[in-house]
């Protein structure tokens, strides 16, 4: 310890010395350096043994902490740095904490130097040793004295740097935590230790610059090691200064920042500055002042920007009032001698004290000045100039006269207060708001003495000074937030006219001008508040401004007219009063809109009126413009005139539609009195509100209100004075009673008729009158009320209605012509007008300006209906037309124009629809301001019109015009689209697909990229927006519809034409919001309705099929060009299906929509309409053989064409002559035809009249895309090659020179796809038509025609037979003919009419026959007529198919709004699928298994295979010689019944597996030779059938009648029905023998016969004929020989069969011998005794065959065969004709079907291989028994047998009906269904309901009827079997007719017994429910009546 001291002593005298290491001596002066050291050195060695011998000793550490001292001293830092560590280590050692050197897992904060700046603290407790506290204090003093200098010698410090020392700082431990432990010792060394470590800290952060953060870190805990000193130690101003200082520059020093680095920098500050004030809260002291006031303020704004709210609540207490100020005894001083100045008589004395006091309050307000103007603390100065305001006002009032310095001192004071006036102004304006509530008050006081000062001595200068203060304190005390403020502000405006007002009208201070001036700014400082409040929708609070305002400003108005004329005033004045007279109007406005806004409407039509009086029509031209200016263009010339015309708009609708005021307090005729404005401006403006009402014509009470609005407007308009404007208000009132449905409430002058006549008058007048400038309106005019008139003559519907209509738009027409002028003058060059001539307008037509292209696309229906097109510069027609220029402004009448357009349509006068067309485009293109959309529209509807007309030339040069038009002009979207959509369609229809297409994929992505419905916009916009998108789709559905027609996709087709007339009735209906129908709808009571049920596919108005047809409507009218459009195109829709249905055979439908047709037609008065309906409905019932009710309709359409030349006519006597061709009449036939050819002729010579054709055209362009052909839209060609082929066929007989010129005309004819086909097929029927004459002139081939012709051929023979030159000319012919059929079938398969393909189907099989006999026929011939009858079985079905498949599986609902996709190609891709949809399922009761789901694929890719099967079937030869056969079982035969058109010839083919095909064409009369057999024909047959059918049903029906008790009736009824099963069965029987005889053995069950049979067949038979024919020719080594085939065939004939039988083998086979070369006496032929040989033959044939049989059975196991019968001979039961009977037999549509249920079987059973059944499971069975009630019978027989089946799982109804939903899901879900009631259950479930089940069970209907099909004339008959094999039912058991309910019983219980359908039913294969029902008709008692009854459709099924 003695070295220790020893060296403390050495260290002390140095220091004494005044040496420091860091000094220039220390580091000169080497001795004192080693002095040190040398000290140094040995106090280290010391302390080092004194602290290992005293390790605990505190005295050794206050050693080692001394010579700290003296080193840091001494400045010798690095020199101390050991022993601060080594007291460090000491000192964690005493505290009892582990040395960090020791671990080796410790912090690297806790291995850095800067650990020693603290002594960890938390981790022990604390001490309490005043010397250890004074050591631990004094440690770590030095340690921060010690670092800081480290730190601020070297940045690069390796121990220590600013930053490492912050961090250090923020540790606990430091020298602030251990402070607080600290209390005890004394106040000097805590002070002393804690302002060194302020000082070195301080000293390092204004020393070295380092990281901003850590600078203002270490500031603050400098400045609290400050805090922390004892009071006294540092002042509270002092120290908040510093902290405010400090923050200032951490906060620059940090700048810039971002939004993220600024709120760190906030959340630092303040949290730091939190730390600061808790130290400080200690120190009341503190905690007070300005200083502190201050920092909190600035605290504040850094707690707000980190939204630290716990903070800003701490602030909010800690900030307490202020001081309070110092002593005011002198200024109350001077307010005291101020209140006693005496001013009404003032002394000398009171002058000089007055001159005092100003010198005294001018300083006062001066220093306030200047505080504002500093922007200094004020108050203390405010506080005091508030005592001296109110006493200014005596001084200033005060009498100067006569001392001058008295005078002088006011001036001084009274500018020394504007200035401080001025300065409150500037404070209260600026940004800073710091008291602002005394600024606002001191102001208020400026004002107060301002007024006192004012009202003593008047003056403008006071004044205007008073009323700016109030101005300003009335904006600064409105908050517009605050209703509260409201008052007080109006208050203080207010207070400004009383001041004004205050003043005497003698004085003359303020003269009137003045005053006027200064009423004018208060109205504009009230309007200017009420601006405010209406910006922040404060409506209520604006009112009371604007009030005052409005009148105040008038107020102006009036007392400066009154001194205008004796006052001059600058410039600058009389711009202000000019802005207040032109703005007078528009704050009445803005008063009037607050009232609207405040729903106060009486008010605001109050403020309305006020506006409209007060604008100045003078000085805004409105005036000037009413000498020339239509209402249109007067009101849109300027801002103002735009404006007022708005106000008039919300005036006459408010008081019109929202307050119902009448007429006299609506119009303006009554506000503004006579001789206020002129009668032109009246007029205008009556005409402004008419105009504004035209859109709520609708609504109640506003017809009244207009029609009143007209009859002032016609008293402003006198006839002598203003004659045209009259006339147009006129012209304005024939519109309001068009769309007021010419209501005249009683008035004769106002019907169309006056009016119209009234017009014309006054459009003929000399004189003018003020309408000269009118003149050019005069034509205009002219046409609008002809075109008025021709639509009121439409309404009218009398009986000159057509004629009234012609005269009207032929007069319109030659006005418009007239403008033209003729091809001479436009082709003189010295004609043509210069083009400055042509540029020149008459003075009232203002152009429209040019529409931008925004505008043009989103411009709403309000507007297109003023303005529906775009005019455009004539520069956009330039290369259209550079020919006279016209001055007509069609936009005007645009609206009757197209109305007209459509009337004339719906009339029928298309000729007359041309010529206006016509005209219109040629005005549109001389025009000098031409509409591009109007030209386009015209364009497009002139050229469809020349297209149904065939003249496609002029087509094509109409759409090149319009084409150059569109491409360089702007038009709307929609009149692109429509342009776009047109020419698509127009292209498909002459099948130029690929144009088509792309036009079409085209207008699509115009429609994609067009802008959302606007929800803002009124109602009525948005429905005729919404219905603009609805025609959109609809046209677009019909171009794709059109599209895939042409490429063959019929069904494709065919679903968008539905889906447009959806879209088309979707339209209507939308449309008819806008007005309220006449009548009620009523609802359609068709019950033959096809579309009478909303299918499971869609719900929603979008998709459902009840939109298929339109809602029957009552007498509607149509306002308006977009109702004409909609029904215009339903219309077309409608007649368009009615085609597609007729093309495709299904004429219950076709019928329905021509009778929609005739209804909705009807409902709009459109007669040519209606007739074109039932001349529709006529041809559907001739071709039905309905006559008598085709001559009917057609009388109907007859009378109601008038006699009206054009199409229509033409085709009403082409439908004449088919009706009297059907009767017999051919030579009156001829007569029509040849007449509807010749008036055709005519329409074409008109046409050329007046359309231009003989003109040299005069496009230079080509159109885009040429139109292929006339195509299907041309009318005319198709209309007259129709006739033509009709007159042709029936003059065939007359010789060619008679035809030849017709058929020269009907080549020359543009043909399309179908009519090309039917050419081609009336030259085929004519060359076999001349093939029978060659017939009929041949000796040897005379006969052929009545002989029954095998294919093949029959006989073979080992020499090639030579055909005469007649046999070759004859197969050339042939040739010939089959070559036109091919061709037409190829053309006509899938899109022909169905009886013209049925009839070319058929003609080729016989031609197939002809070739056949002639010999010619091939291998294939047999297989080739077979598919060629097949195909001519079931079109309508065939066709059908393929649409019901698409609604099997509906997964996805769709909106129809939703354009049909296609490639660019034409090619139809699926739709878009949408985000949301619903899954639609059979049944919505059950979840779908996982089995139902695996059974739903199956069953949607079985039907996705059937409809591409059916899609890709072709007429191609190469497929029609295959035969599908190999996928049928062995035991399977297929035979076709067919009839020849003529009904002469029946066809009956076989086709099996295991044999030849067979075919024999037989004849129906004339094949036997005796005359004495009774012939029956196919007409007596089927007239029979219909006769027992008949008097069967009349019986059935009376058999209620007959009583149980009455033995004699029951009797009768019995022989009756007795009598008529003998019938039934005779006729039968005769059906096979008259019809086929011999050749019955076609029908017997095909069974394998061996070759030994079949030789010894042949060998008798030869042996007969042997016996007959000549000897055989010696060069022919080997005779003919009979086919194999044939020889089967007839190995089934019975020895015991007729002798006509016989007779029909004999003849056949010598036919075969004849035509082989083998010459056949048939006169020398013993007939009756070959008879006896071949019936001897037959005998020992039969018992060779029998005997051969039992030694080698071949029987085949359960043969079955399917019946293709043609429409005709469906009624027929052929299961029953003996052949038959017994038969296993059931019938199919034809060979399509048949495979569509074996695919379907095959994928149900999933074994392979070839299918001969279908698989039905008897448990699954579901039953409806008696569901009527009124079979009691049938419910006892039957009830006991089914509830038993409920046992093995049936399920079923007794006694009531099913719901149509069970009776689906059971044919859905079961394999067989069991129907017991009436009929075929047609009343439970709906036929569309069937048809579109993905999967059907076999089903037994025993209801009467239930399987008849029903004759449908040359149609395809329809029925409910049909429904179920579209539905894919494999097995349709069905009754032909009605029967009894008994005798079907037994006949079905018969059935169940073979079946076994038993609930205890044994193991092992049953007989086939095909087998069952052929054995169940012996078991009836009326074996034919009832036995023949029951037919089987479909496949067989076992059990």
């Amino acid at each position: 310890m003695v070295h220790v001291n020893a060296s403390l002593q050495t260290l002390s005298s140095v220091a004494q010395s005044g040496w420091k290491a860091n000094s220039k001596e220390g580091r000169t002066k080497s001795s004192a350096l080693s002095k040190v050291s040398a000290a140094v050195s040995r106090a280290n060695e010391a302390l080092s043994c004194l602290r290992v011998l005293c390790p605990d000793d505190l005295d050794v550490e206050r050693a080692a902490s001394s010579m700290m001292s003296k080193l840091l001293v001494l400045e010798m830092h690095d020199t101390a740095f050991p022993f601060l560590s080594d007291m460090h280590a000491r000192l964690l050692a005493l505290l009892g904490v582990p040395n960090p050197k020791a671990s080796a897992h410790s912090a690297p904060t806790s291995k850095s130097p800067v650990r020693l700046l603290y002594l960890p603290l938390s981790m022990i407790p604390p001490p309490v040793d005043a010397v250890l506290l004074t050591l631990i204090s004094t440690y770590l003093m030095h340690a921060i004295i010690l670092f800081t200098h480290i730190a601020m010698s070297s940045s690069s410090s390796t121990i220590a740097t600013l930053d490492t020392v912050c961090t250090a700082l923020v540790e606990s431990g430091t020298l602030l935590t251990w402070m607080p432990y600290c209390v005890s010792l004394p106040s000097k060394h805590k002070d002393t230790t804690l302002t060194r470590a302020y000082t070195a800290l301080t000293k390092s952060c204004s020393s070295m610059s380092a990281n901003a953060r850590s600078t203002f870190l270490i500031r603050v805990y400098a400045l609290k090691c400050l805090l922390c000193t004892s009071p006294g130690t540092v002042q509270p101003n002092t120290f908040w200064d510093q902290i405010q200082k400090s923050c200032t520059v951490y906060v620059r020093s940090s700048s810039p920042m971002s939004e993220a680095e600024e709120l760190s920098v906030a959340t630092l500050v303040s949290e730091s500055l939190g730390e600061v004030v808790q130290i400080a809260q200690s120190k009341l002291s503190f905690l007070e002042g300005n200083s502190f006031i201050l920092l909190c303020e600035t605290w504040t704004r850094f707690a707000k920007r980190s939204n630290d709210l716990r903070t800003l609540d701490r602030i909010t207490d800690l900030m307490g009032p202020g001081s309070s100020s110092c002593s005011l005894a002198e200024v109350n001083s001077l307010a005291n001698n101020l209140s006693k100045l005496d001013i009404s008589a003032p002394s000398p004395q009171d002058r000089d004290t007055a001159i005092l006091e100003c010198a005294r309050a001018l300083a006062v307000l001066t220093k306030l000045t200047a505080c504002l103007d500093a922007n200094t603390d004020e108050t203390e100065r405010i506080h005091e100039a508030t005592k001296v305001l109110p006493g200014l006002g005596r001084l200033l009032c005060l009498s100067a006269e006569p001392n001058e310095e008295l005078h002088r001192a006011q001036g001084k004071l009274q500018r020394a207060l504007e200035r401080l006036r001025r300065a409150c102004i500037k404070v209260l304006d600026g940004e800073t708001k710091v008291q602002s509530h005394v600024i606002i008050s001191t102001l208020m006081t400026i004002s107060t003495a301002l007024e006192g000062v004012f009202k003593q001595n008047p003056n403008k200068d006071i004044l205007t000074a008073s009323l700016d203060s109030l101005f300003t304190l009335a904006r600064i005390r409105l908050k517009c937030n605050d209703s509260d403020t409201y008052t007080p502000t109006l208050d203080l405006l207010n207070h400004t006219i009383v001041l004004l007002d205050s003043t005497p009208d003698h004085v003359n201070a303020i003269p009137a001008s003045a005053r006027a001036n200064y009423i004018r700014c208060i109205s504009g400082a009230y309007h200017n508040l009420a601006g405010t409040l209406y910006q922040s929708s404060k409506y209520g609070g604006a009112v009371r401004f604007l009030k005052e305002g409005c009148s105040l400003g008038a107020r102006a108005l009036h007392i400066r007219a009154g001194v205008m004329q004796d006052d001059t005033e600058d410039g600058e004045r009389d711009e202000g009063w000019k802005q207040l007279e032109e703005q007078m109007f528009r704050r009445w406005e803005l008063l009037a809109v607050c009232y609207s806004k405040m729903g106060d409407r009486k008010l605001a039509c109050g403020a309305f009126l006020e506006s409209v009086k007060a604008f100045p029509y003078g000085s805004s031209g409105l005036e000037h413009l009413a000498r020339s200016a239509t209402s249109t263009n007067a009101f849109s010339a300027n801002a103002s005139t735009k404006q007022l015309g708005g106000i008039i708009d919300r005036l006459t609708y408010t008081a019109t539609c929202e307050l119902f005021l009448p007429t006299s307090e609506v119009s303006l005729h009554t506000a503004l009195k006579p001789g206020v404005i002129r009668d032109e401006v009246l007029g205008l403006l009556l005409e402004r509100q008419i105009s504004i009402l035209e859109p709520c014509l609708r609504k109640d009470g506003v017809q009244t209100i207009v029609r009143g609005l007209m009859r002032d407007a016609l008293s402003v308009y006198k006839a002598t004075v203003l004659p045209l404007r009259r006339a147009r208000v006129l012209l304005k009132c024939m519109e309001l009673l068009w769309k007021d449905g010419n209501a005249n409430d009683g008035e004769t002058c106002w019907t169309a008729e006056h009016l119209g006549e009234e017009v014309l008058n006054l459009l003929t007048v000399e004189d003018l009158g003020h309408d000269s400038a009118f003149v050019a309106f005069r034509l205009q005019y002219t046409v609008a009320v002809h075109l008025w008139s021709s639509l009121f003559a439409y309404r009218s519907a009398g009986s000159p209605m057509t004629s009234t209509v012609s005269y009207h738009v032929e007069e319109a027409c030659k006005i418009l012509r007239g403008l033209i002028p003729n091809s001479s003058t436009e082709t003189d060059p010295k004609t043509k007008r210069s083009p400055a001539r042509a540029k020149k307008s008459p003075k009232d037509t203002v152009p429209a300006k040019k529409p931008t292209r925004a505008a043009s696309v989103r411009t709403t229906n309000k507007t297109r209906a003023h303005n529906p097109v775009t005019p455009r510069p004539r520069k956009a027609l330039e290369n259209v037309s550079n020919k006279v220029v016209i001055v007509f402004d069609l936009e005007t009448i645009v609206g009757q124009l197209q109305m007209n357009v459509h009337l004339l349509g719906l009339l029928g006068l298309v000729l007359l629809k041309i010529k206006l067309l016509e005209a219109l485009k040629r005005i549109c293109e001389r025009q000098l301001v031409v509409s591009a959309n109007l030209y386009i529209t015209v364009c497009v509807d002139l050229a469809s019109e020349y297209v149904k007309l065939g003249r496609t030339k002029r087509a094509n040069s109409i759409f090149a015009r319009s084409s150059a038009v569109l491409k360089s002009s702007d038009v709307f979207d929609e009149v692109r689209i429509s342009y776009l959509l047109r020419y698509a369609e127009i292209l498909a229809l002459g099948n130029n697909i690929l144009e088509s297409a792309s036009f079409y994929c085209e207008a699509m992505g115009l429609s994609e990229s067009s802008p959302p419905e606007d929800k803002a916009l009124p109602t009525a916009e948005r429905i005729r927006l919404r219905v603009g998108r609805l025609e959109c789709a609809a046209m677009a559905c019909r171009v794709s519809a059109a599209i895939q027609y042409s490429r063959n996709n019929v069904v494709g087709a065919l679903e968008c034409t539905l889906q447009s007339l959806r879209l088309w009735n979707r339209a209507v209906d939308t449309l008819s919001r806008l007005s309220q129908p006449s009548s009620k709808p009523t609802k359609a009571t068709d019950d033959s309705n096809p579309f009478e049920a909303t299918p499971p596919e869609s719900s929603t108005a979008s998709d459902t099929r009840s939109n298929d047809h339109p809602r029957s409507l009552g007498q509607k009218r149509l306002i308006d060009g977009m109702e004409w459009r909609m029904v215009e195109g339903l219309l077309s829709t409608l007649l368009t299906l009615t085609h597609a249905y007729f093309t495709r055979g299904s004429c219950r439908e076709a019928e329905y929509f021509a009778q929609q047709t005739q209804d909705l037609a009807e409902s709009v008065n459109a007669p040519a309409m209606v007739a074109r309906a039932l001349m529709r409905k006529t041809e559907i019932q001739l071709y039905q053989r309905q006559l008598d009710a085709g001559r009917d309709s057609l009388a109907k359409a007859a009378e109601l064409l008038q006699d009206l030349p054009g199409v229509d006519a033409a085709d009403v006597r082409r439908l004449n002559g088919d009706w009297n061709r059907l009767n017999g009449q051919v030579q009156d036939a001829k007569d029509l035809y040849e007449e509807a050819s010749a008036m055709l002729g005519e329409l074409e010579g008109m046409l050329a009249s007046f359309d231009g054709s003989r003109r040299k055209s005069s496009v230079t362009l080509p159109p885009q895309a040429a139109l292929a052909t006339a195509g299907q839209g041309a009318v005319v060609p198709i209309l007259l090659s129709d006739i033509l082929r009709r007159h042709i066929w029936l003059l065939r007989d007359d010789g060619d020179a008679t035809i030849k010129d017709l058929i020269e005309r009907l080549m020359a004819l543009p043909a399309s796809q179908d009519t090309k086909g039917e050419e081609h097929a009336l030259m085929g029927k004519l060359t076999l038509h001349s093939v029978y004459d060659q017939f009929r002139s041949d000796m040897f081939l005379s006969s052929l025609a009545e002989s029954t012709i095998a294919l093949p051929m029959g006989m073979t023979s080992n020499r090639v037979v030579s055909l005469t030159p007649s046999t070759q000319d004859i197969l050339c012919t042939l040739d010939q003919a089959e070559k036109l059929f091919w061709a037409d079938l190829a053309l006509t398969a899938d899109r022909g009419n169905v009886p013209h393909v049925r009839e070319v189907t058929i003609n080729l099989a016989l031609i197939e026959a002809l070739q056949t006999s002639l010999g010619k026929g091939g291998k294939d011939g047999p297989i080739i007529a077979a598919r060629l009858l097949d195909a001519s079985s079931a079109i309508t079905l065939r066709r059908e198919m393929l649409e019901a498949i698409q609604y099997k599986f509906p997964s996805v609902q769709f909106d129809d709004l939703e354009w049909p996709l296609m490639t660019p190609s034409g090619s139809p891709l699926p739709r878009r699928r949408p985000s949301k949809f619903r899954q639609l399922r059979t049944s919505s009761t059950e979840e779908a298994s996982d089995d139902d789901d695996d059974s739903n694929a199956s069953m949607t890719a079985y039907w996705d295979s059937i409809r591409e099967t059916y899609a890709e079937q072709t007429s191609d030869t190469s497929l029609l010689s295959t035969t599908a056969m190999s996928q049928f079982p062995s035991h399977w035969t297929i035979v076709h019944i067919s009839l020849t058109p003529d009904k002469s010839t029946l066809f009956i083919s076989r086709q099996n597996v295991s044999s030849e095909p067979l075919m024999f064409c037989v004849p129906l009369k004339g094949r036997r030779e005796s005359d004495e057999d009774e012939h029956l024909t196919f007409d007596d047959a089927v007239k029979e059938l219909a006769e027992i059918i008949r008097l069967s049903d009349q019986g059935t029906r009376n058999a209620v009648n007959v009583r149980n008790d009455d033995p004699r009736a029951r009797t009768a009824w019995w022989a009756e029905r007795n009598t008529l099963d003998k019938r039934m069965q005779e006729l039968l029987e005769n059906i096979e023998f008259c019809w086929l005889g011999a050749f019955k053995t076609i029908l017997s069950p095909v069974s394998p016969i061996s070759a030994e049979i079949i030789t010894d067949l042949r060998a008798r038979l030869e042996k007969v004929f042997k016996r007959i024919l000549p000897p055989p020719d010696k060069k022919q080594k080997q005779p003919p020989r009979l086919s194999d085939v044939l020889l089967d065939c007839f190995s089934s004939l019975s020895p015991k069969c007729r002798e006509e039988e016989l007779e029909d083998l004999l003849f056949f086979i010598l036919d075969l011998y004849t035509f082989h070369g083998i010459p056949v006496a048939i006169a020398d032929i013993d007939v009756d005794q070959v008879t006896v040989d071949l019936r001897c033959a037959l005998e020992e044939h039969t018992a060779f065959k029998n005997k051969r049989g039992k030694v080698n059975p071949t029987s085949v196991d359960d043969p079955h065969m399917f019946l293709v019968l043609d429409h005709n001979v469906q009624g027929v039961p052929w299961e029953s004709i003996p052949v038959l009977r017994g038969q296993s037999v059931s019938r199919i549509p034809n060979v399509s079907f048949l495979l569509d249920r074996v695919r379907l079987a095959s994928a149900k059973n999933r074994s392979g291989g070839v299918v001969d059944r279908t698989s039905v499971d008897p448990r699954k069975t579901f039953f409806v028994l008696n569901p009527s009630g009124d079979l009691k019978g049938t419910e006892g027989r039957f009830k006991p047998w089914l509830e038993q089946m409920r046992s093995v799982g049936w399920e079923g109804v007794i006694g009531r009906p099913p719901s149509e939903q069970q009776f689906l899901d059971a044919l859905a879900r079961k394999d067989l269904v069991v129907y017991f009631g009436h009929g075929g259950g047609e009343q439970y479930v709906r036929s569309h309901k069937i048809r579109h089940l993905p999967r059907c069970a076999a089903t037994m209907l025993w209801g009467c009827s239930s399987g008849s099909l029903k004759e449908m004339g040359d149609f395809d008959r329809v029925g409910t079997p049909f429904n179920y094999m579209i539905a894919g039912c494999p097995l349709l058991v069905a009754n032909l007719w009605d029967v009894t309910d008994r005798d079907i019983d037994k006949f079905s219980q018969a059935v169940f017994d073979s079946l076994r359908l038993t609930p205890t039913r044994g193991g092992g294969q049953g007989m086939s429910a095909v087998t069952a029902i052929a054995k169940a008709r012996g078991a009836c008692k009326l074996k034919y009546l009832t036995g023949a009854a029951p037919v089987v459709y479909g496949i067989p099924f076992y059990l």
